[in-house]
């Protein structure tokens, strides 16, 4: 059969419920009321509850030991699920078997709540990002750019803006930011200026050997010079495609077609091996970038923090990202 019951508890101090808190994370609850209005209907012995749960100022106390506890980053998800006075208010979804000898309101109660607090605290982003109503189910925790870039596009903007206004609403929040660059995709578009470094020494070299000193990073190719050193390198390294015809200029020999000084770029590009230093210069840019926009969108600096970039980190994206994570 049916039936329907209806209870409410109002105001329970919360540390009477510690015992399952300590069980559930790992913390004992300081202070904080409690209030639920439970909808049960019974069917059959089964229970089927809509919870409205209702915490008021909850604050954790110390950590326990406790080898059971789900390690869950909880502070976070309580911060996230307070609003601006402190409040929290939850909508928990409970069933339960009444022939379970474990079987106890309080304790699917805070089953019902460890799921919530799970689901926040792996996805502090989806969070943030219903916060502030942002409307597209995007993952805000992953800052894309464009091969060998690290100017932020206006598409990345908008989920920096939302990300900005979620964190003036959470005053205890603050952001990290991972800077990253991948050798498979940024290299090839950091390689042409990568060959023109290395043609620019060419050319200190060689004024060096008329007396002139100048440091090869102050040159500036022609684009004359540029394509005397392209030639001069791509035929000295590939003989067997290139040489200089009679009268000195260059050509692809026999059976090889394409633009010369186009083949040419290539071939040298091809031979440059990543450069770790350049690769991470340009880690270090885009997290820089981001912070350097979230502070002209207002969020004072002390609230985020660049952590070691890192070359390759895994991802489950295939384009380029730079990770963001909430503390």
């Amino acid at each position: 059969g049916d039936s329907a019951v209806e209870l409410k508890f109002k105001d329970m101090p919360l540390p009477l419920v510690t015992p399952y808190m300590a069980e559930f994370a790992g913390y004992k609850i300081e202070k904080g009321q409690m209030s639920l209005d439970l909808k049960y209907t019974i069917t059959d012995n089964k229970l089927e509850a809509e919870n409205k749960l209702f915490i008021d100022q909850f604050t954790l106390g110390e950590k326990v030991e406790n080898p059971k506890a789900v390690s869950l980053p909880l502070e976070l998800a309580i911060t996230l699920m307070k609003d601006g006075d402190g409040k929290i208010n939850l909508e928990l979804p409970i069933s339960g078997s009444l022939d379970d000898p474990q079987f106890s309101v309080s304790s699917l109660v805070f089953k019902a709540l460890g799921n919530v607090i799970g689901k926040i605290a792996s996805a502090p982003f989806k969070m943030l990002a219903s916060l502030v109503n942002f409307g597209s189910d995007e993952d805000l925790s992953l800052v894309g750019f464009s091969e060998g870039n690290s100017e932020l596009n206006d598409h990345e903007k908008t989920k920096l803006d939302a990300i900005a206004k979620a964190l003036a609403s959470k005053p205890a929040l603050s952001l990290e930011v991972k800077g990253a660059a991948f050798k498979d995709l940024d290299w090839p578009a950091m390689r042409y200026e990568a060959l023109k470094d290395q043609l620019k020494k060419i050319k200190a070299k060689e004024l060096r050997a008329k007396g002139e000193r100048t440091r090869s990073e102050y040159i500036e190719l022609s684009d004359e010079e540029y394509k005397e050193l392209l030639a001069q390198q791509f035929i000295e390294k590939f003989p067997l495609l290139a040489d200089f015809s009679i009268f000195g200029t260059p050509r692809l020999k026999e059976g090889e077609s394409g633009d010369f000084y186009e083949v040419a770029r290539q071939k040298l590009e091809a031979l440059l091996p990543p450069e770790e230093q350049r690769l991470n210069d340009l880690a270090v840019l885009r997290a820089g970038n981001i912070a350097k926009y979230l502070q002209e969108l207002g969020v004072a600096s002390n609230r985020v923090f660049l952590l070691s970039t890192e070359l390759d980190p895994e991802r489950s994206d295939p384009e380029v990202s730079v990770r963001l994570s909430i503390r």
